[in-house]
């Protein structure tokens, strides 16, 4: 296969990525307060406020609040951007502290610990408001930032199983586990927390070449989502265990991404009782045998309201947390030696394998995380 051909099965792996998210974004938008998807846009489920956001706190701690509208599945149309909004973030004191516009729809800022305007701190309580440019205005609900248990480790296993490919064939195909070892509780505390999880994979990507100019070669390095069609969140409420051993976070396929080396990122994040509620029963919505468009079990509210027209649905949530990040990096041993992405029985004629860096979300630069 030529290294155009492999670059193409990348882009093409890429964007089913992205399509996936697309889909889950879309569902996510549609779920809130309603029993049914409706799929040919005829029940006026179109153009319907959402207010999805998180304020996470680390060094530094970040907000990020999208604000849009719901589609219209009769034209296929994406989600709108709500642009040019006022949005603050608030504290249960009255400090405000606006979160300026970085895309269309996307409001979204860095805040450090020195900041002179707000603080954020474990055990405090924040909600944003929302004004659109057409003069609604939305409130959420306040939310306490909870302690993050701090995780342990990650170990992995290795399993196969027979699926059926784009042929309706039996293929058999490779997947590594990742499996979480944290306590339940954090230091100082004596209640247990309820937990979510988000992960991104980083691998590395090596140009051949037997004759290319200074530098020669370079290595890259891709970031990609992973686990983009499901929400992984526990109840530690639930346990009858201070700990949580052993619990399945996450699988990826083997193939080339694991050739060279391979980081999994871990977001470990502590949810207020709400926002547990909200993210539990968004996740056994998209679970649903039937695929993401699958009806709703039920009800998903939100914590957002039009402070002006309180009979408004407005979809989305916003909640609070610290953050825990956790990385296990994978050998190419521990994944069975699979092929580099540019390994040399894939390539041939002594041609450069590929512009790495044209692969999307690459980069040159090293990840400080990379590595054992």
């Amino acid at each position: 296969m030529s290294w155009t051909g492999i670059l193409n099965q990348s882009l093409d792996r890429y964007h089913l990525i992205w399509r996936v998210w697309w889909s889950l974004t879309l569902v996510f938008l549609l779920l809130g307060c309603i029993d049914e998807i409706d799929l040919d846009g005829t029940g006026g489920g179109a153009g319907r406020m959402v207010i999805q956001g998180q304020l996470i706190k680390n060094c530094p701690s970040t907000i990020r609040v999208r604000v849009s509208r719901t589609a219209n599945f009769a034209i296929r149309s994406f989600p709108a951007a709500v642009e040019n909004a006022v949005v603050f973030l608030e504290d249960e004191v009255g400090n405000q502290l606006r979160v300026p516009q970085v895309e269309p729809g996307i409001y979204q800022m860095v805040i450090e610990s020195d900041n002179p305007t707000i603080s954020i701190e474990t055990g405090s309580n924040y909600f944003i408001s929302v004004t659109t440019s057409e003069g609604s205005h939305y409130n959420s609900s306040l939310e306490r930032i909870n302690p993050v248990p701090v995780a342990d480790s990650v170990s992995i296993d290795m399993i196969e199983r027979e699926e059926l490919d784009l042929n309706n064939q039996r293929v058999s195909k490779q997947y590594l586990r990742f499996f979480l070892h944290t306590p339940l509780e954090s230091n100082g505390s004596n209640e247990r927390a309820r937990l979510r999880w988000s992960f991104e994979s980083v691998y590395r990507v090596d140009e051949t070449s037997v004759s290319i100019p200074p530098p020669g070669p370079v290595s890259c390095y891709v970031t990609r989502g992973i686990n983009l069609d499901k929400v992984v969140v526990f109840n530690g409420n639930e346990s009858n265990s201070n700990r949580l051993d052993g619990f399945f976070l996450v699988e990826d396929e083997i193939g080339t991404n694991f050739g060279i080396g391979y980081l999994l990122r871990i977001n470990q994040h502590s949810l207020s009782d709400g926002a547990y509620e909200y993210w539990m029963k968004v996740s056994q919505s998209v679970s649903l045998s039937g695929g993401l468009f699958e009806a709703s079990p039920g009800e998903i509210s939100g914590n957002v309201n039009n402070t002006n027209d309180p009979d408004e649905e407005v979809f989305g949530y916003f909640y609070v947390s610290e953050e825990y990040r956790l990385t296990r990096f994978v050998t190419p041993d521990e994944a069975g030696n699979p092929r580099a992405f540019c390994s040399t029985d894939l390539f041939s004629g002594g041609g450069l394998c590929v512009d790495c860096e044209t692969i999307p979300v690459s980069t040159g630069v090293k990840p400080e995380d990379w590595g054992p």
